[in-house]
């Protein structure tokens, strides 16, 4: 029984929130560029002044600052992570340049597939670290063209991997996997 709940519920990736005016879109790299083209989206439609891609990364273009400018985000909008190496240390590291620029509100954006643990990790570590003083909202990118994640030709792959990465993140392994260092923040 536990079993069937357990796999049933992993097929519901969460719900992409209403976007709302904020701070900072906080960009979380990944996907097939789907992300940043929401990111830019947001940004464009004026739902804040400012986008953090973590992590930046210039070997991939989905993730790059050149990708983000090719969509029309200025160079004075986008704050560059450089150290992210999980959807754990994505949280700790954009949490750590909210705080060092006085931000307290951000649009979350990741994959549709992605959502669900986003928002577990990063509401975990604002109320473990942070003091809930942060409030985030969380908004799923579709893929690069416009699919949903079930209808990709490796949903399956999808499913399965966020299904064992959502229990390994339950389970709280992400502190023994991923241990981010103090102070590493980019701002």
């Amino acid at each position: 029984m536990i079993a069937a709940v357990s796999i049933a519920e992993s097929f519901n990736h969460g719900r992409s929130d209403a976007p709302e005016k904020a701070d900072v879109i906080l960009m979380l790299g990944g996907g097939d560029g789907g992300r940043m083209v929401k990111a830019a989206e947001l940004y464009h439609e004026g739902y804040s002044e400012y986008v953090v891609i973590s992590p930046a990364l210039d070997e991939y273009y989905t993730q790059s600052v050149q990708f983000a400018l090719d969509l029309g985000i200025p160079e004075g909008a986008i704050i560059e992570e450089l150290v992210a190496t999980s959807t754990y240390t994505n949280a700790t590291e954009t949490m750590d340049i909210m705080e060092a620029h006085d931000f307290q509100s951000a649009l979350v954006v990741t994959s549709d597939y992605h959502l669900k643990r986003s928002k577990l990790i990063y509401d975990r570590v604002n109320s473990n670290h942070y003091d809930d003083v942060f409030d985030f909202t969380y908004v799923a990118a579709l893929s690069a063209d416009g699919d949903p994640w079930y209808e990709l030709s490796y949903a399956t792959n999808i499913w399965f991997r966020e299904y064992v990465k959502m229990w390994g993140y339950r389970l709280g392994l992400y502190h023994f996997i991923d241990i981010p260092d103090d102070g590493d923040a980019q701002v």
